[in-house]
């Protein structure tokens, strides 16, 4: 039996989690404790939320809505709520099930990605279910319902009706695994510049030193609602924006939380992460970009032929066209590790500077070309031609400015513009050679120890690059910090031998 008790407004944060405050006696009487998780209804509202328990700040028969609640969802203060013990979760006898080694059904697993959703299963619950995926694993089936459970949890956008463009609408996602995230900023503006429709939304890093949403950040706002992006795409027809922002497959941004925690990702929930991810953005035509080498999340060649197959057939069960770009790596993608160094290489991309990374401009180009002669927007063999006469035109900046200003940019920032952290360590080379490869695991332990993506400034720029000619000592790359403390763990993290393969 639930209780109903005032709204009363706390001018407190609590980022992504959905806190209350309730009085001691208010708890006791409900029965329930510090950290519980309770039903809030409000009209047709219902929130799962998480109890804390106070005996001074507001009084019996008052809960206190921390911000994000009553700013979200228009809450007035003084209104009458009801409080209530949540009804027995089917998604949790599904999770028990499933870590048994037992099959789930359709209705088990769209139970579980809803109850995830909306936060009815606590973040130690959502533990379990993920380590479902390294064990036992889950059946095509499982994939199929799944997948289409994560995106039906949230909202489905539909950009087929903008520009006349006759339902085809494209998007890029890479799996992940190297080091630089300068592609998708780069490849949306060249794609829009041709006239395609290319709603992107990405994601803060889970296990990379940033993310993609991380280095827009550093230049234009990201975070916009389902309205703000509609209107965006209406009037560049393209976007940029952080998926957590829009409840899009809420259910997969409560697993990234708990995957970022633990700093793991399987192959499986990338899957069914990134179709369900792009279901729910409307997408018809996809890019899934593989890169492979050694010290990335697909080290063996071999893997990629299953990959392929995977994406390709679960797409195709939505109606989704996807093709995949192979791609051997041996190295970041672009000189730049860290938000603002990122962005400053996607910049000097598209301001053709001199300066610019020719290793990340010809993947940009590959995947531009691949897209172009994928939908008809260009002649097969042609398209490297097409994307470049873009880029070269000054096409491509113009389009990443006319978005950036859509979504809220008050200026145009020019690369040269961009500053890393004041504080710097040069690393040199111990002996001669060549660069064979440089290991992303250890890009990514030392650019997080100088404490990106949190803060932007911090980074690595590489000198050296795979195929590059090194004498002892040589400076092979610059490490960027904003304190002498996050310089000093840095530094600490460099491990040369492992990081550098001459």
């Amino acid at each position: 039996m639930g209780i109903y008790l005032k709204s009363k407004k706390f001018d407190l944060g609590a980022g992504k989690e959905l806190f209350i405050l309730m009085h001691q006696n208010d708890a006791e009487d409900l029965g329930i404790k510090e950290g519980g998780i309770v039903l809030l209804g409000y009209k047709d509202i219902e929130l799962y939320v998480k109890v804390i328990i106070t005996e001074s700040k507001l009084a019996e028969g008052e809960v206190g809505l921390y911000e994000e609640i009553y700013e979200e969802y228009h809450i007035p203060e003084g209104r009458r709520m009801l409080i209530d013990i949540p009804s027995t979760s089917d998604a949790l006898d599904a999770i028990r099930k499933k870590l048994s080694g037992q099959r789930l059904n359709e209705a088990e697993l769209v139970s579980i990605m809803q109850d995830i959703g909306s936060r009815k299963l606590r973040e130690t619950e959502v533990a379990f279910f993920v380590s479902t995926f390294f064990n036992p694993g889950f059946s095509d089936e499982e994939i199929y319902s799944m997948t289409k459970g994560m995106a039906e949890s949230g909202e489905i956008l539909d950009f087929k009706y903008i520009k006349s463009n006759k339902d085809l609408v494209v998007d890029k996602h890479s799996i992940g695994g190297t080091a630089g995230k300068g592609i998708t900023p780069i490849l949306v503006p060249i794609l829009a510049a041709n006239g395609l429709v290319v709603p992107n939304t990405s994601t803060r890093a889970i296990t990379s030193p940033a993310g993609t949403t991380d280095i827009l950040e550093s230049v234009m706002p990201v975070a916009l609602d389902k309205e703000r992006v509609y209107k965006v795409v209406e009037k560049t027809g393209a976007c940029m924006v952080w998926g957590g922002a829009l409840y899009l497959a809420p259910a997969d941004d409560e697993i990234i939380n708990v995957e970022r925690s633990l700093r793991i990702q399987e192959f499986q929930k990338v899957l069914v992460s990134i179709v369900a991810k792009k279901i729910a953005m409307g997408a018809s035509f996809v890019l899934i970009d593989l890169p492979y080498g050694k010290g990335t999340k697909i080290e063996k060649p071999d893997d990629l032929e299953f990959l392929r197959r995977e994406f390709e057939k679960l797409f195709s069960k939505f109606n989704i066209k996807c093709v995949t770009h192979k791609r051997g790596v041996k190295g970041p993608d672009g000189n730049g590790v860290g938000p603002v160094l990122e962005m400053r290489e996607c910049l000097r991309v598209l301001e053709r500077d001199e300066k610019r990374s020719e290793v990340l401009e010809d993947t940009v180009i590959a995947m531009a070309a691949e897209i172009f002669e994928g939908v008809g927007k260009a002649k097969k063999g042609m398209g490297k031609k097409v994307a470049l006469d873009i880029l070269d035109s000054g096409k491509a900046l113009k389009k990443f400015w006319d978005i950036a200003k859509a979504q809220g940019a008050e200026k145009v920032i020019k690369s040269i513009q961009l500053k890393p952290g004041k504080l710097k360590y040069e690393v040199k080379s111990e002996r001669s050679g060549v660069v064979k490869n440089i290991c992303t695991r250890e890009i990514v332990e030392i650019a997080r120890s100088l404490g990106t993506p949190r803060i932007r400034e911090a980074g690595i720029y590489i000198e050296k690059m795979p195929g590059d000619k090194v004498e002892k000592g040589d400076v092979l790359m610059t490490l960027y910090a904003t304190a002498p403390d996050r310089m000093e763990e840095g530094v600490k993290a460099i491990d040369l031998p492992k990081l550098y393969e001459l």
